[in-house]
């Protein structure tokens, strides 16, 4: 009876605020009932979403923090790709320059030797050419001296003897002047 009292009392108090107590009452045992349901079944299945959602976020993250670091890597290798490159073309570019060189003197020294080759071809048809007016002028100077030395004697001297006495004479004259 006592409790009944208090449920009075209480009903009394909640009427002076303008609360109705049993409207009230079957709203706190409503309320207790749906949270009651909702803290056995809802919020476990509140909390699975929740946490797949943060595992969800957190594998996010770190697929994006492994991305972040796989690119850095990535950049990291193509730099070094390119420094190599840059290395290599320089390498390749130098040993295209020293074959250049290699084949510019290769090509001077071929131009030298054909140079000194036709050098010698035209001192050798100088000489030819000088032997061959050599004989041609000691031919005139025999037929000279035999035709002057026939005028002096009033003779023509047209033997071999003195012929070759002739020429005797004038090629001795020759080796005297070199």
């Amino acid at each position: 009876m006592y409790a009944a009292m208090h449920v009075f009392v209480l009903a009394d108090i909640f009427s002076g605020l303008g609360i109705n107590a049993l409207a009230f009452l079957s709203q706190l045992v409503s309320f207790g009932i749906v949270f009651f349901l909702l803290w056995k079944w809802g919020f476990p299945m509140i909390m699975r979403t929740m946490d797949r959602r943060q595992a969800v976020i957190r594998e996010g993250i770190e697929n994006a923090q492994k991305a972040k670091t796989d690119l850095e890597e990535a950049t990291a290798r193509a730099e070094a790709e390119i420094a190599e490159a840059r290395r290599q073309a320089q390498d390749i570019i130098t040993q295209a320059q020293k074959a250049g060189e290699r084949e510019a003197r290769r090509i001077e020294e071929e131009a030298h030797a054909r140079a000194a080759q036709i050098e010698q071809q035209e001192i050798a048809r100088i000489r030819q050419e000088a032997a061959r007016a050599r004989a041609e002028i000691s031919r005139l100077v025999v037929n000279l001296s035999i035709d002057a030395a026939g005028k002096v004697i009033g003779r023509s001297v047209d033997n071999r003897d003195n012929r070759r006495l002739v020429e005797e004479f004038v090629t001795a004259t020759e080796a005297k002047e070199q």
